[in-house]
């Protein structure tokens, strides 16, 4: 979706539910790459805690936004 190219997938690359299927079928390798590099800065400037439910919601809606994936339909689980 990012790049807008046909490339190798990223693959399941450990995210769950609808995020993690989205990313497998929509996310190239190099776009997915990117993000893991960009996350590290988003953490970092928002002072996120992976570890906190409601930060890695706010993580995963980053995610989203940086692949351009369709945002999170409310009630639905990630």
């Amino acid at each position: 979706m990012r790049c807008g190219q046909t490339r190798e997938s990223a693959g399941r690359v450990g995210l769950p539910g609808a995020l993690g299927d989205e990313v497998e079928r929509m996310v190239c390798a190099e776009c997915w790459k990117e993000w893991i590099q960009a996350q590290i800065r988003v953490i970092n400037h928002y002072g996120l805690r992976p570890a906190l439910k409601e930060d890695r919601e706010k993580l995963y809606d980053f995610t989203r936004q940086y692949l351009g994936l369709p945002s999170q339909a409310a009630g639905e689980q990630v």
